[in-house]
């Protein structure tokens, strides 16, 4: 078999001389003789094909591991198999990343959908609910399938919802990263327990409120306009927070048609409900 010193390899594959000796050491390309006196490194001919494989998987950021996974695959099948696990992993990180640059840029200029501040008291309320513990990083999908769940047990019991959909979340799942979270649809007949489906009776609420337009992605804008307000005018109080779906995922799958009414719960502000409040 032909072999290739170190140098001569590095430019017939474009892999440098410091890339192919780490490559040696953690056993990803191990070279087809070493000089025991020397230490150099000799390649086989036959090797340049893997090597040539490692560079483009590199240029994929392909961990090194996944790389040593690809080259002992037994077949094409079972190689391409993994390689396309890996571009699609890619690609739904750089989807992520364009989300995150939109939203970026998003913060650097003004909010053209920001609505006012305003002060509402939300009646108490008789009806149905799912409740869980759930992690912050699953809230999303959690509420989107369990509001599916109660509409449609909620339906299947014959009862109509009597306004939209509310969820409340407990301060847990924002500063300890899972917390208690609830959907609730107020019904106009008391719902007897069904699977996950609980009769649950939504207390009396006095809220700031601001209507967020939108997917969640950019959702915490509005969260942040009504922290800062609270904040400013020392109203808050650790009630869970209420987040009402005037249009979501009961209505429509396309999260950016959806409006969601944020509540933050206030000590009382001697406020009429509904009045506008300065954000400043």
């Amino acid at each position: 078999m032909a072999t290739l010193h170190i140098g001569d390899f590095s430019r017939a594959t474009h892999l440098g001389v410091k890339a192919l000796r780490h490559y040696h050491r953690v056993g990803l390309l191990i070279p087809a003789e070493v000089d025991e006196v020397t230490g150099y490194r000799r390649y086989g001919t036959d090797q340049i094909g893997n090597a040539l494989l490692i560079k483009r998987f590199r240029e994929l950021d392909l961990p090194l591991d996944h790389i040593r996974a690809l080259l002992d695959a037994p077949g094409v099948e079972e190689r391409t198999a993994l390689l396309e696990d890996h571009l699609s992993r890619m690609i739904g990180d750089l989807r992520r990343m364009q989300t995150a640059a939109v939203n970026l840029r998003a913060l650097l200029k003004p909010d053209p959908k920001a609505e006012r501040i305003r002060f509402r008291i939300a009646p108490a309320a008789g009806g149905a609910a799912i409740q869980a513990e759930v992690d912050t990083s699953a809230v999303t999908p959690w509420f989107r399938g369990a509001t599916a769940e109660l509409l449609a047990t909620v339906s299947a019991t014959g009862a109509s919802p009597q306004g939209p959909v509310t969820g409340l979340y407990d301060n847990e799942i924002f500063t300890d990263g899972a917390g208690l979270a609830t959907v609730f649809v107020p019904t106009a007949d008391r719902i007897r327990p069904l699977g996950r489906v609980i009769p649950l009776m939504c207390p009396t609420a006095e809220l700031c409120v601001v209507t967020h337009h939108g997917a969640h992605a950019t959702i915490d804008r509005a969260y942040a306009a009504l922290g800062s307000h609270v904040a400013r005018h020392e109203i808050s109080t650790p009630d869970p927070i209420r987040e009402t779906y005037l249009t979501g995922p009961g209505d429509t799958n396309d999260e950016d048609t959806w409006v969601t009414e944020i509540g933050w719960p206030v000590f009382h502000t001697h406020s009429s409900p509904g009045t506008d409040l300065a954000a400043t």
